[in-house]
């Protein structure tokens, strides 16, 4: 049993917890950018319009203006928060892997933040499709450094890896997977009509049919993962949220088709043509378009802290940083 008084310390738990709900925002803010077309409403990045970006006039601006840099300053935040989670981690940390991971963390959102500066920088499209990628991935990592030093994974006790939890787990990582997959494609369908390529509008037809069948897929793999846990007794709670959010993303999914691109031909024809269909202007639509990108973030995050619960309690090792090698997994209990 490990003894350092470090291990026990709430810090690195709590500062995890406060970094996760500020990335938050800023995957859906982000996801307001695109929605708006926002992206492009300075020229100049470090600085807005000449202004180093904390001292710009943001509260008397307006428009794609206020929200750009409501984005950049959200994500200097972001950057703040997690140098505090590295100094944290250090600090009162005793297992190292986690004080790697907390640097992993810091290096993937100064690797986002590079990616939205050079996308303005470059008027790149491309550029902005890669950085609606990574952010939830960024997200992912953060809410990882959360399950990882929380008292329950330090005090949780183990079971017996049984054919049924481990067929629980891996079907916990393939969802987590889908939903990442799924939230590419997302981001495929929306970057790929703003493309100029020849291959744009092939590009956006191929991701629309195979953003379908994905979501088929995670609906399915919900409803096997509620079953799963009725059969183990374990992560129930979670499992259930996890279906309820799949089927809230399902209907703001349609709502999003709906109001960006109009209805179905079938549809169209029983109950006539919608009036406007144009995200950019519309706040409402705007927030329902919006609020597809942030679920779909909160998708992948709680399958993937579903799947490192469930490996934490079968004692089964990821072959990923995110998960201590089974000698670690010993000596922290």
């Amino acid at each position: 049993m490990n003894t350092n008084h470090t291990t026990r310390s709430p810090w690195p738990h709590r500062w995890a917890w406060v970094l996760a709900c500020a990335v938050f925002p800023l995957v859906w803010w982000g996801g307001l950018v695109t929605t708006t077309g926002a992206g492009m409403a300075f020229r100049d990045w470090l600085t807005s319009d000449g202004h180093w970006m904390p001292f710009y006039p943001w509260l008397s601006s307006s428009g794609d203006k206020f929200v750009e840099h409501g984005h950049r300053l959200l994500g200097m935040l972001v950057g703040m928060l997690a140098i505090g989670m590295v100094g944290i981690a250090w600090k009162f940390e005793s297992r190292d892997w986690v004080r790697k991971l907390s640097f992993v963390v810091l290096g993937g959102i100064i690797l986002q933040g590079v990616l939205g500066g050079m996308r303005v920088v470059f008027d790149e499209q491309t550029l902005a499709l890669l950085h609606g990628c990574t952010g939830p991935l960024v997200f992912a990592l953060c809410v990882s450094l959360v399950v990882v030093t929380s008292r329950w994974w330090l005090d949780c006790s183990v079971s017996d890896a049984t054919p049924q939890l481990r067929k629980f787990l891996r079907l916990a990582v393939l969802t987590t997977g889908l939903a990442y997959g799924q939230l590419v494609l997302g981001a495929v369908v929306r970057h790929s009509p703003r493309m100029t390529s020849d291959s744009a509008a092939a590009l956006f037809q191929i991701a629309v049919y195979l953003h379908l069948f994905v979501a088929l897929a995670i609906v399915v793999h919900a409803v096997l993962l509620v079953v799963q846990s009725a059969r183990t007794g374990f992560e129930r709670g979670r499992s259930w949220l996890l279906a309820g959010l799949v089927g809230l993303q399902v209907l703001l999914g349609s709502f999003t088709w709906v109001v960006k691109y109009g209805l179905p031909r079938w549809a169209a024809d029983l109950f006539g043509e919608l009036q406007s269909a144009n995200t950019a202007d519309n706040l409402g639509q705007a927030a329902i378009v919006t609020s597809h990108v942030a679920v779909g973030s909160l998708i992948l995050v709680l399958a993937g802290a579903l799947s490192l619960r469930l490996a934490r309690q079968a004692r089964i090792v990821f072959p990923l940083v995110l998960v201590p090698m089974a000698s670690q997994l010993e000596g922290v209990r």
